[in-house]
């Protein structure tokens, strides 16, 4: 059994977080939506024009110019209201533990299940309920079954330890090392 001390910031966790979210069915439906609705209310606004005028205005040249802008940048808008969002609700959870919050876990590293302990308690997670780790490249991100993550920073000086204890458990691993935040 392997006893490693590991330090989190709010980035590692937000990391995780938005990594998590951005690859969910939610985030791309409301990204696909939004993306879409606003230029084709625009453009039928632009047509409903022509019709009444039997010519295109600058307001509509303008509606038309917008609208192709919006589809391109707008899922970088999106991007960064969610990494906005999920850092204000990390904070929030920070001033919500108060003292009980710590950003230093300890692992406890074994074949059958993977404990943590911070602060006084501790959390077992059995290897099967491990669902992927998914290897970016800034971090690795440990998927749990039940909804959970954890997110290790490859610029860690444990990092190489849990790449191997990661390895040595045989989870299913993904790589994504083009994705940036």
């Amino acid at each position: 059994m392997d006893i490693v001390k590991e330090k989190f910031t709010l980035e590692d966790n937000l990391i995780g977080l938005f990594y998590k979210a951005q690859h969910s069915k939610e985030y791309q439906a409301k990204l696909l939506k939004t993306r879409l609705t606003f230029p084709l209310i625009w453009s039928a606004l632009v047509i409903v024009l022509f019709i009444i005028n039997d010519t295109i205005s600058w307001f509509g040249i303008i509606l038309l110019i917008f609208s192709i802008l919006w589809f391109f940048f707008y899922p970088l808008r999106y991007k960064r209201l969610n990494i906005k969002h999920y850092r204000k609700y990390l904070e929030n959870k920070k001033k919500e533990l108060g003292d009980s919050y710590t950003e230093e876990d300890i692992f406890y590293l074994n074949h059958t299940d993977f404990k943590i302990y911070s602060d006084g308690v501790e959390l077992s997670i059995p290897i099967s309920r491990i669902e992927k780790l998914v290897e970016l490249n800034t971090h690795l991100i440990l998927f749990i079954k039940a909804g959970g993550l954890i997110a290790f920073n490859k610029t860690s000086d444990n990092y190489d330890r849990f790449d191997d204890y990661f390895k040595s458990i045989n989870i299913p691993t993904e790589q994504d090392l083009n994705w940036s935040m």
